[in-house]
């Protein structure tokens, strides 16, 4: 059953396949330095496929990507896409603990897209370790100090979407 996540949320948006994982990790591999290091840390890199409402054309070369969106902005209540970005944690690394943004009560607009998480969690102070399912979508309280501690040894996958609006955020 569902528990009462307080910082962590899980969305009802169409389930993403692992369809492009492999492409993903050769882009990665071969196009790192195309990736940005986020907040300065090593371990950690993103490459943006939406910045302000305008598509990289690399997005041709993630057809599973562009069909969940498709899916997304057809059949659930994000519409407007501002921003979508890879994140790629390295293998047997973290990003250490951190905020997002100032309030702490609210969901942040971003979601979080599973892409490929196993042995890994996201947790925030003071309370537990969430596990992201593959495949699922989530919302946090991105202004409660929070980690993320990859234990595998693949890389952790995750697509950051944000939506001009979005209506999952708002407190039940």
């Amino acid at each position: 059953g569902e528990c009462l996540l307080t910082n962590c949320k899980q969305i009802p948006l169409p389930k993403i396949g692992k369809q492009d994982l492999q492409k993903i990790i050769s882009f990665f591999t071969m196009g790192h330095h195309l990736f940005d290091e986020r907040y300065g840390h090593h371990a950690w890199k993103s490459f943006d496929i939406i910045t302000k409402g305008n598509t990289s054309p690399m997005i041709r070369h993630f057809p599973n990507i562009v069909k969940w969106l498709t899916t997304c902005t057809k059949h659930t209540a994000v519409r407007d896409i501002e921003h979508l970005y890879l994140s790629i944690l390295m293998p047997r690394n973290q990003i250490p603990w951190h905020v997002d943004q100032t309030q702490t009560d609210i969901y942040a607009n971003s979601i979080i897209t599973s892409i490929s998480t196993a042995n890994s969690f996201i947790e925030f102070e003071n309370d537990k370790q969430y596990r992201y399912r593959e495949g699922y979508s989530y919302l946090i309280k991105s202004g409660v100090k929070h980690r993320i501690m990859n234990l595998s040894d693949n890389y952790r996958v995750t697509l950051c979407l944000t939506p001009k609006e979005n209506p999952y955020a708002e407190v039940d």
